[in-house]
């Protein structure tokens, strides 16, 4: 069952196209990672998604309800930390989290439970306004999971928070999604979390998604191979046959090796090529896909 599909959506800001025919699910217990630079649409795409904008085309549907047509029921699904998380400063972190129960029709022992969870059980009857940044984080998560969501949308969720929050935050996140069935669309800059958290991640870039993939194993599994080799001589030879393929999607030289990027299972092809121009090659191996590299050859225009 997919708890999120985002159809055909296209944003404009007066005659700037800032989203431009955006399409992805995300299923129930899902992790889904979003990743761009600055200015790629994350935010805007957040927004959309619990309802603060509109869309100018397409459809956003959580559970099967519209967020444009019938926002309230769509919404009733959603748990979410937009930018910095809301809260009545002047109250505790147990009144913050008691307000919104009481509106949502949740129970006291509920709330007592994402304390827990959430890890501020020590800190939870002192005023928000004595709280630190990642503080304030745990206690935003903790308010959005109130009434076991289906969805929960996060957007930078780790600032302010110190490694070791990091690393809670990530467990507890998790644990929502195993133990509760409820997906997460999750936007964050900080690649290594997204890579050990998330179970699939779209590339976003000039509001367009270059890419949706799977993360198996804190690898990503691609559509396109990365590989290194090394040649006995012409090694700028072999780079520009290299880039005359089809196949080669990029060919570099770094510290005497070639580093090409190619279409997942053409390796034999690119290796026939270059033996039959006579390059001798002494040496190819396939590297790990890791998240950074992946990241730098969808949204940054190549390898580095």
């Amino acid at each position: 069952m997919n708890v999120l599909e985002v159809k055909g959506v296209k944003k404009r800001l007066g005659k700037r196209e800032i989203i431009k025919d955006l399409n992805l699910t995300v299923e129930e217990g899902e992790i889904f990672g979003f990743l761009g630079p600055n200015g790629a649409g994350k935010t805007t795409t957040i927004r959309m998604l619990v309802g603060l904008i509109a869309q100018n085309e397409g459809d956003i549907s959580i559970c099967g309800h519209s967020v444009q047509k019938d926002k309230e029921e769509a919404l009733r699904y959603v748990g979410a930390v937009v930018e910095n998380p809301e809260l009545y400063k002047y109250l505790s972190g147990r009144e913050n989290l008691m307000q919104i129960a009481r509106i949502r029709g949740v129970s006291k022992e509920e709330v007592e439970e994402l304390i827990e969870l959430v890890g501020l059980k020590d800190r939870i009857n002192d005023k928000v306004r004595k709280y630190s940044l990642g503080m304030k984080q745990r206690l935003g998560l903790a308010a959005a999971l109130i009434g076991n969501p289906k969805l929960l949308i996060l957007d930078e969720p780790t600032n302010g928070l110190d490694p070791s929050g990091i690393l809670d935050f990530r467990d507890i996140v998790k644990k929502a999604a195993k133990e509760k069935g409820m997906s997460v669309f999750i936007s964050s800059h900080i690649l290594s979390e997204v890579q050990n958290l998330c179970d699939r991640v779209a590339f976003i870039n000039k509001g367009i998604i270059q890419s949706v993939e799977k993360i198996s194993d804190n690898s990503v599994e691609t559509e396109l191979d990365s590989l290194t080799l090394k040649v006995a001589k012409d090694e700028v030879k072999a780079v520009t046959i290299l880039k005359t393929l089809g196949n080669v999607r990029d060919a570099q030289i770094k510290e005497n090796e070639i580093h090409i990027i190619i279409e997942f299972g053409s390796t034999n092809i690119v290796l026939k090529e270059l033996i039959n121009k006579n390059i001798e090659v002494e040496e190819i191996y396939r590297n790990r896909s890791e998240l950074e590299q992946r990241y730098m050859e969808l949204v940054e225009g190549g390898m580095r």
